[in-house]
């Protein structure tokens, strides 16, 4: 991170052209922001430090940020630390110009479990 933090997304997306000139994926933190963040929100979890994320991945260059709210099973989509959309249950998930053709339910992420 610009900051000289390192921050760890619960789950990061990085375009294989950003990794282009690699022989192998990095050991550790990746350096620089991923294209894509996504965030979990825990029950230990403040607003500021998730703001405080937010920030961050997007000086540092992200593209974009889902923040899931598995309580209200809804998420939250970011292009800038300010919310752009709020998705529920009837809506998709899409990967924008991050990740092209990448859709999924918002319901899928909450769904029970199968087996």
């Amino acid at each position: 991170m610009k900051s000289g933090n390192k921050r760890s997304p619960d789950l990061s997306f990085v375009a294989r052209e950003r990794l282009q000139g690699l022989k192998r994926l990095p050991k550790g933190f990746f350096v620089g922001a991923p294209d894509l963040a996504v965030e979990v929100i825990s029950p230990s979890n403040t607003f500021a430090e998730i703001h405080s994320k937010l920030v961050e991945y997007f000086d540092s260059g992200a593209k974009l940020v889902w923040v899931i709210n598995p309580d209200e099973q809804s998420v939250l989509v970011y292009r800038q630390p300010q919310p752009d959309k709020l998705l529920k249950l009837t809506d998709s998930l899409d990967g924008e110009e991050v990740i092209p053709g990448f859709t999924l339910l918002v319901a899928e992420l909450f769904a029970e479990l199968d087996f």
